[in-house]
């Protein structure tokens, strides 16, 4: 996630091209994505599913950028697949509903504990 928020700052529309699942680009083209009229203003990656061994993940990510001298956020929960051997995007849920843990399920915060021996 954090190469993609990189690649979009700096108007890398070929990496975003491979980083995309080319099922879901939707006709997109390099050119297109290489556009850099968003002036982004830093990334928060609130959580993240999906290790080596895994073929779906998930971040859920904050983006925030500038429209004149107003600060607005990208609140999305993307989803990735591996394709050929690759994490790739496919899409994404803007303005996510907060997501729902249960007390034994993994803590979305990463540290690998059960949430209710950690952030619960």
């Amino acid at each position: 996630m954090r190469s993609r928020y990189s690649a979009f700052v700096l108007g890398l529309g070929e990496y975003l091209v491979h980083s995309w699942h080319p099922d879901y680009l939707n006709g997109l083209t390099a050119e297109q994505l290489s556009q850099t009229d968003t002036q982004w203003d830093g990334l928060e990656i609130i959580t993240s599913q999906g290790g080596p061994a895994d073929t779906l993940g998930m971040v859920e990510f904050k983006a925030w950028f500038m429209e004149g001298e107003e600060r607005h956020c990208l609140h999305e929960r993307s989803r990735f697949v591996r394709h050929q051997g690759r994490w790739v995007y496919t899409d994404g849920e803007q303005d996510p509903a907060p997501l729902r843990v249960g007390r034994n399920d993994p803590c979305p915060c990463g540290s690998g504990k059960k949430f209710k021996k950690c952030c619960g």
